[in-house]
């Protein structure tokens, strides 16, 4: 994957990623979120649906250059159609921001508990 980090991804109409997906891809999110058509492979945690939930018809097993250039052409020719296909994605990425929130706001609040019980029991 090529990255201009000097880019704006709402430039751009897809997003496109062969790469081998390590963990949660943060660019994949950012480019559904600035309006692209994210269109990747299925390596690594882009196969599970818990870490990259996109409509199957954007994920290939395999690279099959007929069937990928045929989408990316559907995807130039009809891209708002597309693009809403995007919206469950960009609504679970929302969602992560949310649930990160509460799971800090949860330890914050168990850590400062703690550290209210040490203080009264003398550690």
């Amino acid at each position: 994957c090529i990255y201009f980090p000097q880019l704006n991804l709402s430039h751009f109409r897809q997003y496109i990623d062969f790469g081998p997906h390590p963990g949660m891809d943060r660019l994949p999110r950012e480019a559904a979120l600035a309006g692209c058509v994210v269109i990747i492979n299925r390596e690594g945690a882009a196969n599970f649906n818990d870490d990259v939930p996109l409509p199957s018809e954007f994920k290939f097993a395999q690279f099959q250059v007929d069937k990928i250039c045929s989408l990316i052409k559907d995807c130039c020719a009809k891209h708002d159609e597309y693009a809403k296909k995007m919206e469950k994605y960009k609504e679970w990425i929302l969602d992560q921001r949310v649930q990160m929130k509460a799971c800090v706001d949860e330890m914050i609040n168990e850590v400062a508990s703690k550290r209210i019980d040490c203080k009264e029991s003398g550690e």
